[in-house]
């Protein structure tokens, strides 16, 4: 079964049309691709879809980097 970390980085690359190397841990989100907020709603909406579970969009104005939107998943699904 594939990581949270690896789940994350299809979703994250999918959405932002980037290859899946440049999705590591230390990435900062803005750095990848130009986020606004459609992009980040559809980032939201494919992790919602991929862990059946709620990440607000809001929230993800706040996250720096891929480890910081792992964690927030990692929350998201705990509760």
């Amino acid at each position: 079964m594939p990581s949270t970390l690896e789940r994350v980085q299809k979703v994250v690359a999918s959405v932002l049309r980037v290859p899946r190397e440049r999705v590591v841990p230390g990435a900062v989100l803005s750095e990848l691709a130009e986020l606004d907020s459609l992009s980040l709603a559809e980032i939201a909406s494919g992790l919602d879809d991929e862990f059946r579970t709620h990440v607000p969009g809001d929230d993800l104005a706040t996250v720096l980097s891929i480890a910081d939107l792992v964690r927030m998943v990692e929350r998201s699904v705990a509760r």
